[in-house]
């Protein structure tokens, strides 16, 4: 599968690895306005694989970064996971519109 966008994420305080990538962003053939790409989400090479779409090019990137971040910021809030983020928040890492935040954080 090619990517447009992979990342390998390690942890801080387990040996878990967390791979994400969104493959070629692409017209949809049943809806010919929408573009859609596929969002992949690995664990320790356990994947999911989630379909997004989108107006524009740009909203599928952000569908994907919002799809990741909310993976991500569930996993660390349940699994109490840290990520190594190079110094970094999640929020600089991944960002997250403000309401997606705040339902994320209740």
């Amino acid at each position: 599968m090619k990517f447009l966008i992979h990342e390998t994420l390690r942890t801080l305080n387990t040996d878990d690895v967390f791979e994400f990538g969104l493959t070629e962003i692409s017209k949809s053939r049943a809806h010919p306005d929408f573009y859609e790409a596929v969002t992949v989400f690995s664990r320790n090479q356990k994947s999911k694989k989630h379909k997004t779409s989108g107006l524009s090019e740009f909203d599928v990137v952000r569908s994907f970064m919002t799809y990741v971040g909310i993976n991500l910021r569930t996993i660390a809030k349940d699994d109490s996971i840290e990520f190594d983020l190079n110094g970094l928040t999640l929020d600089q890492y991944i960002p997250l519109t403000k309401s997606i935040r705040e339902i994320m954080d209740e």
